[in-house]
């Protein structure tokens, strides 16, 4: 009898003991990962959110070690981390729910794939482990409805609105001076990235001078509400008296809460402009040093040269000071935003996100690609497998999950040249191809007074 309870004791040690239980135990102890996105099918523009709930044994001895979750043709922006506890199987887990805002900017399937976490818990306390978790796959779909196929471009939110200021640099305005059209859109439920550029169209009489935008995305609220924010401006400089229209600026928009087309409306405006330019005044001084500061800020070697001549001709009329400092801070106001700058900012660059922000920004200033000055719109007019290969892996270098490292600044950049001088020579040609009329040389027998006559040496 005794006997057969020592047996029966040795097969229960035994069974403890096994391989089988302390992997059942070892699994039990293993942190726990969930991910989910909803929703799968969303409107072009609109967020769908991404949530990673991650649960340790015991719990986390350091935050964990998260991807940017960066999607191509998407933005991403996290939204709230929550910390959240579970039990299991008697045993106590601790973690974090974390959410993240996926926005796609165009029609297609889009994944959240190939991700990894770092996790760092207690296991046994004080000992702690550090493992690595794959994340689970996930996607959803992005769609433009039917009733806004037409709308391009394409723009979804919740609210918009369009707002306009004009700032003039004198109150009677007189050839020489400037007034500066401001055109700021704020959004809901959409990033500023997808906002669209309201238009300055050229108007004969004004030399216009179009700023970089400035886009703003930020929360508000407790609930943490996105609102975007794209500001446009453009200085027109008043080069002929008379009277100037600016046109209204509709944005159309497609409304998500109605499902209905919107439009948002600034009202035109218009300024006139008088014969010659202002001499002398309080107004006049002012808006002369304004100008100085802003030479002395940008390029002080110039400034320094604009000193240095006020200085050694006191006898010049204001009128003339004046001008030369209108025709200097107009040189330097069109090189601010020109094209060779834009390019030797892109060339300046270093980091690949640095990198793709300035060759937008030059595409945009970049008149030989005519309207479509996009990524796509380069690529199509040189034709250059090379060129296409080292975007490529620069997009890939900002969006892929794991960077390949195809991306070489150097090699980018010696593409991008090479494309600028072709297109350049191409536009070039094309201006000076000028087809003459027909029947300008018409085509018959020579004139009997000049037929047969011998050129002048």
């Amino acid at each position: 009898m005794m006997s057969s309870k020592l047996i029966a004791v040795a097969i229960a040690v035994a069974v403890a003991l096994s391989p089988q239980a302390g992997g059942a135990q070892d699994r039990a102890s293993e942190p726990i990962v969930r991910m989910t996105v909803e929703p799968q099918r969303v409107v072009v523009g609109q967020p769908s959110t991404l949530t990673i709930e991650l649960l340790a044994p015991n719990y986390m001895t350091a935050p964990p070690e998260l991807p940017t979750f960066q999607v191509r043709n998407a933005v991403t922006r996290q939204l709230t981390t929550i910390n959240i506890n579970e039990r299991h199987d008697d045993q106590t887990y601790a973690g974090v729910r974390l959410e993240f805002a996926i926005t796609p900017q165009e029609e297609g399937a889009y994944a959240v794939t190939d991700q990894k976490i770092r996790i760092r818990y207690a296991a046994e306390p004080p000992a702690t482990r550090e493992v690595e978790v794959a994340l689970p796959k996930v996607g959803f779909e992005a769609f433009i409805p039917a009733a806004a196929a037409g709308l391009r471009p394409f723009v979804s939110a919740t609210k918009l609105t369009v707002e306009q200021s004009l700032e003039r640099s004198s109150e009677q305005l007189r050839v020489g001076d400037a007034v500066t059209r401001k055109i700021t859109i704020t959004a809901q439920g959409t990033p500023a990235m997808l906002l669209p550029p309201p238009a300055f169209p050229d108007i004969e009489g004004l030399r216009k001078y179009a700023a970089q935008p400035v886009l703003e995305d930020k929360a508000v609220g407790r609930s943490g509400d996105a609102v975007a924010t794209r500001i446009d401006a453009a200085t027109y400089m008043l080069e002929g008296a008379g009277g100037y229209p600016l046109p209204a600026i509709d944005v159309r928009w497609f409304d998500v809460t109605t499902g209905k087309i919107e439009t948002a409306h600034a009202e035109g405006a218009s300024f006139s402009v008088a014969g010659g330019a202002v001499s002398g005044g309080s107004a006049d001084r002012s808006w002369t040093w304004r100008n100085v500061i802003v030479i002395i800020a940008d390029n002080w070697p110039a400034a320094l040269a604009v000193l240095a001549a006020a200085a050694g001709l006191p006898w010049f009329a204001p009128r003339a000071v004046r001008a030369f400092t209108v025709a200097v801070w107009r040189r330097r106001t069109a090189y601010l935003h020109s094209e060779n700058r834009a390019f030797r900012r892109l060339r300046a660059a270093r980091s690949a996100a640095t990198t793709y922000s300035r060759l937008l920004a030059w595409l945009q200033r970049f008149e030989p690609l005519g309207n479509d000055k996009t990524i796509a719109g380069l690529t199509s007019a040189v034709q250059d497998p090379a060129l296409e290969r080292e975007i490529g892996g620069l997009q890939e270098e900002l969006f892929a999950a794991v960077p390949a490292g195809r991306w070489s600044r150097r090699a980018l950049m010696r593409r991008i040249a090479s494309a600028r001088r072709a297109l350049r020579r191409q536009s070039r040609r094309d201006r000076n191809r000028t087809a003459l009329p027909a029947g300008i040389n018409p085509v018959g027998q020579a004139s009997p007074a000049f037929g047969h006559r011998r050129i002048t040496r």
